[in-house]
């Protein structure tokens, strides 16, 4: 059970490097969530980003970490090569954890994971934080409503530009799926349900240059086009989902911030006008307003992210997404690439 008497977590930082201070730590500062104690192999890291916390609790081990702080949850920004090892110390030692997408690199790892979060009562959240986004947030309401049906189809796309993952010795196609692209391979099972067979191939245009078309068949009946790769430049806006239902509407979710909720209107004709009931609506971020609110770490979902971990630690809730989500994910990543055009049937 979470300390303070249930209002604010005591969290560990464990990786202080870059994304970590750049996202994670602040939206922590927005959310019920005091940052008590931080760890990374490199001392100058952590005490450098001990300072920025304004801890003398700094440490350069994990077990170290453990054995002398009380803390509710550990939250690591290190990467899936060590999460399965690290996570479950912390769940042995009778703690919560957070790890930052994806949560291992085999599946087979992933399940161990899972299996110590089952066997130790502990909390193992994953973050895909793009759950959280304004705009996603926003179409995940539209879908669920009664008059939009069934969610029959989903297109989607996600382009991340060329960078070679921290965790990984070089930039691979699985690598790529893996990383970046893995944020999608979450969100389109959080709408559309969980994914029984992909259909997928792979176009190289260099070494570090490639990208995948899926085709995929959901669990539910509904069927799905993801276009993944990384040849557009990560300097350009790179993010599309449509999600279209059983009873003539769509919701349409553009780079986060733009929400576009098609009904089934009538075509236009002489004379007819703009009727509300049942034309195309478009909502953006009204970023001229000077809130907390507006900060790109809230739309672009890290915050609520942040919230939503505390919220269900402290009324002793499960948290959402977990290792099971995170096994949906890295399942899926492993099938589009052993895809080679031909389709394979993803068991649960």
């Amino acid at each position: 059970m979470p300390t303070q008497h249930g209002m604010r977590l005591r969290a560990g930082v464990v990786g202080c490097g870059g994304f970590a201070q750049a996202a994670l730590i602040p939206a922590m500062r927005m959310a019920p969530i005091d940052l008590v104690a931080v760890c990374d192999r490199d001392l100058e890291r952590a005490e450098a980003c001990g300072r920025m916390l304004r801890t003398t609790a700094v440490y350069t081990s994990i077990d170290d970490l453990l054995a002398r702080e009380q803390l509710d949850i550990v939250i690591m920004a290190i990467g899936p090569t060590v999460y399965p090892e690290l996570a479950e110390k912390v769940m042995r030692a009778g703690v919560d954890v957070y790890v930052e997408k994806p949560p291992a690199v085999t599946v087979e790892k992933a399940h161990r994971m899972r299996d110590v979060s089952r066997e130790t009562g502990r909390n193992l959240a994953v973050g895909f934080m793009k759950r959280f986004a304004t705009g996603y947030r926003m179409a995940k309401e539209l879908v669920s409503e009664p008059e939009f049906g069934k969610i029959t189809h989903v297109t989607a796309r996600i382009c991340s530009g060329v960078w070679t993952p921290v965790w990984s010795n070089e930039l691979t196609p699985f690598a790529f799926v893996l990383d970046h692209s893995v944020h999608y391979l979450d969100l389109i099972q959080f709408y559309a349900g969980p994914v029984a067979s992909v259909t997928a191939e792979l176009s190289q245009a260099k070494a570090d240059r490639f990208g995948y078309a899926v085709l995929l068949r959901f669990q539910s009946g509904a069927t799905g086009l993801l276009e993944i790769s990384n040849y557009e430049s990560r300097g350009v806006p790179n993010e599309r989902i449509q999600l279209m239902g059983s009873e003539g509407r769509s919701v349409t979710v553009e780079n986060v911030s733009r929400v576009t909720y098609t009904r089934d209107a009538v075509p236009m004709s002489q004379g007819r006008g703009f009727d509300p009931a049942s034309d195309r609506v478009v909502w953006e971020p009204n970023m001229t307003n000077i809130s907390p609110e507006n900060s790109s770490l809230v739309h672009q979902g890290y915050v609520g992210e942040m919230r939503h971990l505390a919220d269900m630690l402290l009324s002793n809730k499960p948290v959402k997404p977990d290792i099971a989500d995170g096994i949906a994910a890295v399942q899926l990543a492993h099938s589009i690439v052993s895809s080679n055009g031909q389709r394979i049937e993803i068991s649960r």
